[in-house]
């Protein structure tokens, strides 16, 4: 054999081994898209290929038979929605598979329906029959999520059916599907405001549920319908304080805001002298409704309530205490929102005493990202600008670092402004003094400006904070030096004649400072102390007067009016007005109207003139009055700004009233009538019809039909049976299983009772157990009548269950008897 041929040999056995191994390797890819296992190709990236050909291959998906093909192709849409991709062509293809029997397929389809459903109405009014099917799901996943998209559709008219589905999952057995519904009423009442009413009903049924996976979502549900119907809010106040530490994080923070509005409409002022606005903390004089002792006669009483008015002691409602106990665990909540929601709280329903809680989980909170702090701290600063009691303990935690934003650093500088005391201003000066170094010049500026607000806050700290600024006219920066004489001149508007050298200093820096806004208020200061210092105001007056052309409008205006008040305390003298003049005929031919306009109305008063002005004359008898009148001391300005709105407000951190704001309610003078709350609640009582009574998963709400392919549903007890009375027992016999005791089912509180008390029933309690048994016999010809193919099964099972709660039935009749 030649050599060419072991070469053809060889090439061929190549091929056929190369085209056994691609028909291998393809078999394995399809049998790793059968089994959900991503190809080679196929990685996390094709979602987010927008190519024809992958559109195509979607489509071809969304149309295949097998689910994962479907799962593969919902996945591409969802992600691509995620992407901000308009997918929305696809809408026909998806609405189809809303019947798919997989749960992962029908939960991305309810997905793309809640996005494109307002776009496509038409197209998704088609689904509304297999969405009012889903209502009646095995699996509670299927159920929330149905109504949940049935309420997503913006169709107006389809409102009725979507509030039948609302009433349908509000008495559901699972609070997860009740907690859908509650989210649900808002939509359906921005659909239609006429359903008003009956969403009102629902909301009612709703407030009344024990769970707090619900109760939450039915708070949220009541702000946006009804907020102002208390009367929902007075049966289950007792309860919202008692589920409230065991909610979820945003149920607590909306029933809070409920409880917050509630508080102020149905209890008293706690604080009826009005807030401290001292910097001590007041004493505690709050008198709760069980501090009066025990022996105690009308007469004592009636001298204890005198006293009571006297002092300003205050009786607090016991369902007022109550709401603050309830809070109280809710400020060690890791939640940001939780903690600022009981400190609102606190703030504006407690009385000031109470309020000093919320200092230290407040300044906890500060330890977070920057975003969150400010919103913290702007908050603090709110609070402390009218209580600085409840944050002065903790002066240092409010001190800046050199790596904190600006919109931080600014707040905290508020902060520490309002909570300046006599005992702790001298550290806070030693502290401010480090921060006018700052290379930041807006906050230097910013800083000297919080030491003299100290200054006007804090009387006995006035002295040091002027030494302080005058210590800063001789910093290198020109920013520094011009704000700290703005300041300077603020402190020493009213001075005193042992700051009088603190104005000579002043004067001599009038050839060193260049800012405007400095030289003008330099120059203004002179004129305002021109009497007590007669000496320095003319030669002030000629050191401007040399470059007057080239000063500024601000400076010009100032010394025109030094020139008129020095001419009006010396009128006999030539110098003074010979500089005067010149002055005025320099200001007369300025580019400036307002420096003209003053040079013109003081030339009036201050230069002789010729003919009959009666009325200019009378005017100049008045001239001393007019420029040398006593000015008001300063005020402090107000840093703080949003004081006046509620606190953990959008509008109270943008200074604006926002639209949906609402402010808090004011006090009633009266108290209002405190026996609307006291409303018996049956104990079981879950808030719908049916309670469920085992602990089941997440999925299917029966063990039996996900586990053991049965039919049957979930077991639940009316609201009858939960109190106690069994309503399967045909002799009415009180069941002890139901019978609680803390909390818990009690299996002793049976044998305690009597035997007598089981074997001699009450007529009442025959006569509602033969009723109950007429309804369960009716109900149960009426299920035999309507299924006659499952009779045979039915009557084993039941026979069985009748042998075993009789065998049951006679071991109890027997340990009674023992």
């Amino acid at each position: 054999m030649e050599v060419s041929d072991y070469i053809n040999k060889a090439m061929t056995f190549a091929e056929n081994a190369a085209k056994l191994s691609q028909k291998m390797s393809q078999g394995l890819v399809d049998n790793a898209r059968e089994l959900g296992f991503p190809a080679a190709g196929d990685s996390s990236a094709q979602y987010f290929d927008t190519s024809e050909e992958k559109m195509r291959n979607i489509r071809r998906q969304l149309d295949a038979k097998n689910d994962r093909e479907k799962l593969d192709g919902l996945k591409r849409l969802i992600a691509m929605i995620s992407k901000g991709r308009d997918v929305s062509e696809f809408f026909p293809d998806v609405v189809k598979n809303v019947v798919s029997q997989n749960i992962e397929v029908r939960k991305l389809v309810y997905i793309y329906l809640l996005r494109y459903a307002e776009q496509e109405p038409d197209l998704a009014l088609l689904s509304i029959n297999s969405f009012q099917k889903d209502l009646s799901d095995k699996n509670q996943i299927i159920r929330a999520m149905a109504l949940r998209v049935m309420s997503g559709i913006r169709v107006p008219v389809i409102s009725p059916i979507v509030l039948l589905g609302i009433k349908k999952c509000s008495t559901d057995s699972s609070p997860y599907v009740r907690k859908a519904a509650a989210h649900a009423i808002p939509k359906c009442y921005s659909l239609d405001a006429s359903q008003k009413e009956a969403l009102v009903e629902v909301i009612a049924t709703l407030l009344k549920d024990r769970s707090t996976i619900t109760i939450g979502s039915a708070i949220m549900a009541f702000n946006e319908v009804c907020p102002h119907r208390y009367d929902l809010i007075h049966p289950c106040f007792r309860k919202l304080c008692g589920l409230l530490a065991d909610c979820d994080e945003w149920g607590q923070m909306t029933i809070l805001d409920v409880l917050l509005r509630y508080g102020r409409t149905q209890f008293l002022n706690p604080n009826p002298h009005g807030e401290d606005l001292s910097h001590e903390a007041p004493k505690d004089v709050t008198v709760r409704a069980n501090d009066r002792p025990f022996y105690s006669d009308s007469d004592s009483s009636e001298q204890e309530e005198d006293l009571d008015e006297e002092e300003g002691i205050v009786q607090l409602d016991p369902d007022h205490e109550l709401l603050f106990k309830s809070c109280m665990p809710l400020l060690q909540s890791r939640n940001s929102g939780v903690v600022l929601a009981v400190a609102r709280l606190f703030y504006h329903l407690a009385p000031a005493f109470e309020a000093q809680k919320i200092a230290k989980p407040l300044v906890r909170l500060l330890r977070n990202h920057r975003e969150l702090q400010y919103v913290v701290l702007k908050n603090i600063a709110v609070m402390a600008s009218t209580r600085p009691y409840l944050f002065e303990p903790f002066m240092q935690q409010f001190y800046i670092r050199s790596a904190e934003a600006a919109f931080v650093r600014n707040t905290k500088l508020e902060i520490l402004t309002s909570i300046a005391t006599e005992a702790n201003i001298y550290t806070l000066l030693n502290e401010l003094q480090q921060y006018v170094k700052s290379p930041h010049k807006d906050f230097a500026a910013a800083t000297i400006q919080a030491i003299g607000r100290c200054a006007t806050t804090v009387s006995a700290g006035a002295d040091k904070c002027l030494r302080l600024l005058m210590k800063l006219l001789h910093s290198s920066n020109e920013l520094v030096v011009a704000e700290s004489v703005i300041v300077v001149t603020r402190l020493l508007q009213s001075c005193t004649e042992e700051r009088l050298r603190s104005v000579i200093a002043l004067a001599k820096l009038l050839d060193t400072i260049a800012v405007p806004m400095a030289r003008a208020n330099i120059i203004w200061l002179i004129g305002q102390h021109v009497e007590t210092l007669p000496k320095v105001g003319p030669d002030v007056l000629r050191q401007v007067a040399k470059n007057f052309s080239n000063e500024t409008n601000i400076s010009k205006l100032q010394t025109l009016t030094l020139s008129a008040k020095l001419v009006c305390l010396n009128p006999d003298n030539a110098t003074l007005s010979t500089l005067n003049q010149y002055v005025l005929n320099l200001a007369r031919y300025d580019t400036n109207y307002d420096v003209r306009d003053r040079a013109r109305f003081l030339r009036a008063l201050t230069m002789p003139h010729n003919g009959d002005k009666p009325g200019l004359d009378a005017l100049k008898m008045y001239l001393k009055k007019i420029l040398l009148s006593d000015k008001e001391p300063p005020v402090a300005e107000g840093a703080v700004q949003g004081a006046e709105y509620t606190i953990g407000s959008l509008s109270m951190l943008a200074n604006q009233s926002l639209p949906d704001y609402e402010p808090l309610p004011d006090y009633p003078e009266e108290q209002p009538d405190t026996s609307v709350r006291d409303v018996p609640e049956m104990e079981g009582w879950s808030g719908s019809r049916t309670m469920v009574m085992e602990q089941q998963g997440f999925g299917s709400d029966s063990f039996e039909s996900r586990y053991r392919n049965g039919s049957g549903v979930s077991t639940a007890l009316s609201g009858i049976e939960a109190t106690g009375f069994h309503s399967g027992s045909s002799n009415g016999m009180y069941n002890p299983v139901t019978k609680r005791k803390g909390g818990e089912y009690d299996l002793d509180a049976f044998y305690d009772e009597s035997s007598d008390e089981y074997e001699g029933s009450s007529d009442e309690e025959e006569e509602t157990s033969s009723e109950e048994d007429e309804e369960e016999s009716s109900s149960e010809e009426e299920s035999e009548e309507g299924s006659e193919e499952e009779n045979d099964d039915e009557e084993s099972e039941e026979e069985s269950e009748e042998e075993e709660s009789s065998d049951d039935e006679d071991a109890r009749t027997k340990l009674v008897r023992k």
